[in-house]
């Protein structure tokens, strides 16, 4: 019986095989899948941020006007922030958007604010914030020859899973059940 199921094993997986090594995925369906789904090829981007948390708007507004005279951010940042990061000079180091609150995100990863610049006085949960873009790294689309092999072993999975899945419904389809009532206990 041990060898009766080891044989109809072996030739299940001999039949899988034959029929998913027919499988073939061509240069135009790799393009194709490329072109539809581009936007999940770029890399994440990152940004270095520096950031002063103060208490007052007043107090947010006229260190703004300082920084926007010159004054360097990070010895302003230690002197006034209220943020953990003060001790560092505010900085906050490269960081993904998601690892702040929302209104952060979206000021610190607008395209309007470009490395080296200051956002202007907005409101958060501890208070008032000033951030400054120091650089941007990531954002760019990876190129179809850089994705090509990855996309192509992805693809013929997902080919060789419809063949066996098709296999399995055209035997099942055509199988015949035969259920013996005597021998169920």
């Amino acid at each position: 019986k041990a060898l009766e199921q080891t044989k109809q094993q072996h030739l299940v997986y001999q039949l899988i095989k034959r029929e998913t090594d027919k499988v073939n995925v061509t240069s135009k369906e790799i393009e194709d899948y490329y072109n539809r789904f581009k936007d999940i090829f770029k890399e994440p981007e990152q940004r270095k941020i520096r950031e002063i948390v103060v208490i007052s708007e007043s107090q947010a507004k006229d260190l703004l006007i300082r920084l926007l005279q010159g004054e360097d951010f990070a010895s302003l940042a230690r002197q006034y922030s209220k943020a953990k990061s003060a001790d560092n000079g505010g900085d906050l180091g490269f960081i993904k958007p998601g690892t702040k609150f929302k209104e952060f995100d979206e000021i610190a990863f607008s395209n309007a604010l470009g490395a080296g610049q200051l956002s202007s006085v907005f409101k958060g949960p501890d208070g008032y914030y000033i951030i400054k873009v120091e650089a941007v790294k990531g954002g760019q689309q990876k190129s179809l020859s850089e994705m090509w092999d990855d996309i192509k072993r992805g693809l013929t999975f997902l080919k060789q899973q419809k063949r066996i899945n098709d296999i399995v419904g055209t035997l099942s389809r055509n199988a015949k059940i035969e259920i013996m009532e005597d021998n169920i206990k």
